[in-house]
């Protein structure tokens, strides 16, 4: 029997981590640039609304972090560091915003959206931004094993036959 790794799905497990990067690294980069075009100066009475203290100054931090964090995400350059101050922004999004409308609403978002994401998030913090990222190729991530043609991976090893899955 073949270890589940060495089948052709899972000879593409590099993929995982790239598509969880750039699917959550959209999200934010758009919600970034969104706050900056429409002005970040029309983003702080909503902070202020809620009791955020230095609404000016938060609001320019989350914009920041969203758009340049989410670029950075998609190249996969500093993950695990970028996904803290998002995961941050996203807790308390659903802490501030959503704990009063609910999980999923029918007349208006719920935190559906911003429970994804802090799932999502949650992942690349733990498993890492994976080999095909920015982090694998400069060798800044020590969990990941550089890319490389000739450099065997775990999934391309047989499993010894006395091992039963």
């Amino acid at each position: 029997m073949r270890a589940v790794g060495s089948t052709p799905l899972g000879k593409t497990a590099d993929l995982g981590p790239l598509l969880l990067r750039v699917g959550v690294g959209l999200v934010f980069a758009a919600h970034g640039w969104q706050k900056f075009d429409n002005g970040v100066e029309n983003f702080e009475p909503m902070l202020s609304g809620l009791d955020v203290p230095q609404p000016e100054l938060v609001a320019w931090l989350m914009t920041v972090a969203e758009g340049v964090g989410g670029v950075l995400l998609i190249a996969g350059l500093f993950t695990r560091l970028v996904t803290l101050p998002l995961i941050a922004i996203i807790v308390g999004a659903i802490w501030l915003v959503k704990t009063d409308v609910g999980f999923i609403v029918a007349d208006s978002p719920g935190a559906e959206l911003e429970t994804a994401l802090l799932a999502g998030l949650l992942g690349l913090l733990f498993i890492g931004p994976g080999r095909l990222s920015l982090d694998g190729a400069l060798r800044m991530e020590t969990a990941v094993a550089p890319v490389s043609a000739s450099a065997p991976r775990h999934s391309d090893v047989e499993a010894p036959a006395d091992n039963r899955i």
